[in-house]
């Protein structure tokens, strides 16, 4: 053992980015329940890692079929046999072929104690570069446009020269301009007003898959589908960057005029929905991100958070509280259609908003949280807060890739002990239901697998579980409870990657050994854990019904594991590990998480 819990969990964490509430495990349900805090993981899947190995071959998975865990360095292993019993199901597997020269002194990297993660390469799929389309709000006055056009222009330097990149402009009417590279600019116009379908954007662009059997004159038999005509929206940036640099200086603000009293039409809703549409024709399940720049509110068609007379304010919390915001209801319908459109193809909305007043993020907040995607609130374009930030989101790696990936799964596996409750992340549900998920939900559950549509080096998943065992099933002397996480995902060079994170810790029966289950709690992963829950019921619950609730569990958690004396306050003792947690609640519940007083609404979704 180490010398203190504090080193195990940071060196935990730094080989495997897990962090776990509690570092022993309760051996059964009821005992689970009664430590207050769940049994929960804070997992990094693509944290960065300078020293694994570079593995280009197929992950060895277990024969069972309702199982499919990988290989890794918690199984058991038998070099005479070259056999290999799953840690989750118990199956004895062979190794394949290639593994015949194995033995205790030549062992393969996955099954090394410091790899318990590691990434495979998959050298066989197939390489397709990201996609960057940038939409981009033209009702700006002449200094915000200019300064959106500098950073704009300043990215194309920054992006890899094979990355595909296209430009979508609104105002009052959308244009998405075709990036051809003979000096005459072209674009496709949408009215502001109409409410397009993904059918309607296909046919008007000319872009989409024929359907097959539909065209007469097509040979029958198996005929490879060439990849859509999509090239013209979307040139790779060594192609078209001096016309697209020319574009971009020559935009002009919206020309449409705007009388006095009125707000300019902006049509924000259809621009995402042309964005949208575009992809998903084109390049349905790939990686690409939206970039999605707007400097107000959109004022027409649908989408709409407000009306162009600027006498009527955009809604505020009390208004929402009042029943008394006419737009809010059928906008966000609107937004979470297209976020989940985007999320099912592994596409990405980032939000740009930059204005004095409100521009909609709460409407529009799904765009972000479901895919992924970058949310940036600032006052200007011109602000060092957005340029500095633009500018972070393009960072490379040593080896010049971008530290962004895309169009990832993550799957969790477990001991038959344990099953996963739900996550909360920026993520989706896959809706598989496998032999790990539990009948409690929390957050996004019922379902062992969600789609990440985008991940960076920091992003982190909260992953909560449930002790199925029951209370009088002891569980096997020296058996321990393990998890493991399966990212698969498309790194920024294009290639398919998996990486795989296996942990495992003891079992403790709480009756008789709760010091021991205590003195492995991490308090900082339990308070990031119960923030998330937190601001995850604070979307769909009342404020003073969230707050009940985080005071309610501080104070079951100090009944249960402080030392008083009854009827003598200043007895009150917590060890050392829960010491901070107390404080970590206060300031939550009085942080811009929870208390809506004086922020907007687009703040609070913002802060969330």
């Amino acid at each position: 053992m180490m010398t203190t819990y504090e080193d195990f969990i940071q060196q935990n964490e730094d080989r495997d980015g897990v962090r776990l509430t509690w570092n022993v495990f309760p051996s059964s349900r009821i005992d689970a329940t009664r430590l207050v805090v769940p049994l929960g993981a804070l997992y990094q899947p693509i944290k960065e890692r300078a020293d694994l190995p570079p593995i280009q071959y197929d992950p060895v998975l277990c024969t069972r079929s309702t199982c499919r865990a990988i290989l890794n360095p918690l199984c058991q292993v038998d070099y005479r046999a070259k056999l290999w019993v799953c840690n989750f199901c118990f199956q004895r597997n062979p190794f394949p072929p290639q593994y015949a020269a194995i033995s205790e002194q030549h062992q393969p990297a996955e099954l090394i104690p410091m790899f318990s993660t590691i990434e495979y390469t998959i050298m066989r799929a197939q390489c397709l570069p990201p996609i960057f389309l940038l939409v981009v709000d033209t009702c700006l006055d002449d200094e915000e446009l200019g300064a959106l056009k500098d950073s704009l222009q300043m990215s194309l330097s920054l992006l890899p020269p094979n990355v595909l990149i296209g430009l979508i402009t609104f105002g009052k009417m959308v244009q998405v301009h075709e990036l051809g590279c003979d000096g005459c600019s072209k674009s496709y116009v949408f009215r502001g007003t109409k409410d397009l379908q993904p059918k309607q954007v296909q046919d008007m662009l000319g872009i989409g898959r024929p359907i097959p059997g539909q065209n007469p004159n097509q040979p029958r038999g198996p005929s490879i589908q060439p990849l859509p005509p999509a090239n013209r929206f979307l040139q790779p940036v060594h192609k078209c960057d001096m016309s697209l640099t020319d574009l971009l200086g020559e935009l002009q603000r919206d020309p449409w005029p705007v009388g006095p009293g009125k707000r300019p039409l902006r049509s924000t809703g259809v621009a995402l929905a042309v964005a949208t549409g575009l992809l998903e024709a084109s390049y349905a399940n790939t990686g690409a991100r939206i970039m999605l720049f707007v400097g107000g509110p959109c004022s027409q068609g649908p989408g709409q958070v407000v009306t162009d007379d600027l006498r009527q304010p955009i809604r505020s919390h009390h208004d929402i509280q009042k029943d008394n915001a006419k737009h809010m209801k059928k906008a966000t319908k609107h937004y979470d259609a297209l976020a989940s459109r985007a999320a099912t193809n592994g596409h990405i909305i980032d939000i740009y908003s930059c204005a004095l007043d409100q521009t909609g993020l709460l409407e529009m907040r799904q765009c972000c949280n479901s895919t992924g995607g970058h949310m940036v609130m600032g006052d200007s374009f011109n602000s060092s807060l957005f340029k500095q930030t633009f500018q972070r989101v393009f960072v490379k790696d040593a080896k010049g890739n971008l530290k962004m990936a895309f169009n990832a799964t993550l799957e969790v596996k477990t001991s038959r002990e344990i099953k996963v409750s739900g996550a909360i992340g920026p993520c989706v549900s896959l809706g598989v239901k496998g032999s790990s998920v539990g009948e409690q939900e929390v957050g996004l559950g019922g379902t062992c697998q969600w789609k990440f549509c985008s991940l960076t080096p920091s992003t982190t998943t909260a992953l909560f579980f449930e002790v199925v065992n029951q209370h009088t099933a002891p569980i096997p002397q020296g058996g321990r409870g393990c998890i493991q996480f399966i990212t698969q995902y498309q790194h920024s060079s294009g290639q398919r990657r998996i990486r795989l994170t296996t942990v495992a810790r003891n079992w403790a029966d709480a009756s008789s050994s709760l010091h021991h289950i205590s003195a492995g709690f991490d308090q900082e992963a339990a308070a990031v854990l119960m923030s998330r829950l937190a601001v995850f019921k604070a979307e769909s619950d009342d404020s003073p019904d969230v707050l009940r609730w985080v005071d309610r569990m501080l104070i079951r958690l100090c009944q249960k594991f402080g030392e008083y004396a009854k009827d003598d306050p200043n007895s009150f003792r917590l060890a050392q590990n829960f010491s901070m947690y107390p404080q970590f609640m206060y300031h939550l519940r009085r942080s811009q998480f929870l208390q809506v007083f004086n922020n907007s609404p687009d703040e609070t979704s913002f802060y969330r």
